[in-house]
């Protein structure tokens, strides 16, 4: 076992000068200090790109795009550029607790079956210091049982609480078809490549809800449940190309009829009402 380990973090950036220093602080100022900081800048219009060449720190390393290509391209550009043995989600509007890489590396370092490991999240809209309401799902499921239960029917992880082994982050990459759903797509194909998935049953990053992001917009505008059936459709279609198929596989397969069928139901009660 590595002592001290690189780790990489990867943080994407997009227009996001209101919030990006305090986030990219809290990556410096961490108590394990052995990182490269990745940041892609992926074509910001706005003062993202001044407040990233402001940071003198040698450890960061910047990736500029001229124009915005998304995030999940901006990921995988992170993910095949880093060299640490771990690998960190990091976004540019979030704060990280000053201890979150150091307990995240020592589980992983404790736990060498465990692949992933997130963390629990304070939600936030104004500022720190005024808590919103926190997601359920996500606060009641921690051992790696019990992820890869819920993971059959729905996300249960927080993208940028995430840390992994660089190797497992290397062979799967982000899938280019999962848009808004790229992480709830990676954590089926590591169940599915039998990686395991746990999460510290403590606060370790301060997560910033932004009403008017693209993300959540879409998903507000779409029926939820007909979009988990299409993310889960995608991943069986993906893992039956490569000959892939076990019990894991089959259940997230089984558990899309019924997302069509509550899909289907929620349509219907839209239109009667």
């Amino acid at each position: 076992m590595v002592l001290n380990p690189l780790v990489s973090v990867i943080l994407p950036v997009y227009n996001s000068e209101q919030f990006l220093r305090e986030s990219i602080d809290s990556i410096i100022n961490q108590t394990y200090t052995n990182l490269e900081i990745i940041i892609v800048n992926d074509g910001s219009t706005d003062g993202s790109k001044s407040i990233i060449e402001s940071y003198l720190d040698k450890r960061i390393i910047v990736i500029e795009h001229p124009n915005n290509k998304g995030l999940i391209q901006s990921l995988n550009e992170a993910i095949i550029k880093s060299t640490g043995s771990y690998l960190v989600r990091m976004d540019g509007d979030d704060v990280a607790f000053n201890t979150r890489i150091e307990k995240q590396v020592h589980f992983l370092q404790e736990n060498p079956s465990i692949g992933i490991i997130g963390t629990d999240a304070i939600f936030f809209k104004d500022h720190i210091g005024m808590p919103a309401k926190n997601w359920e799902r996500a606060l009641n499921t921690k051992t790696p049982a019990a992820i890869k239960k819920v993971l059959l029917w729905e996300n249960c992880m927080i993208h940028p609480s995430i840390c992994m082994r660089g190797a497992i982050a290397k062979q799967l990459l982000y899938n280019a078809n999962q848009v808004n759903y790229e992480d709830y797509d990676l954590w089926l194909r590591a169940i599915a490549n039998n990686y395991k998935i746990a999460k510290l049953n403590e606060p370790l990053l301060y997560y910033r809800i932004q009403e008017g992001s693209i993300t959540q917009t879409t998903l507000r505008k779409s029926n939820f449940y007909f979009q988990k059936a299409g993310v889960k459709f995608r991943f069986f279609k993906n893992c039956l190309s490569k000959g892939k198929l076990n019990f894991f596989i089959f259940g997230v397969f089984a558990t899309l009829f019924v997302d069509l069928v509550l899909g289907i139901a929620k349509g219907l009660k839209q239109i009667n009402k």
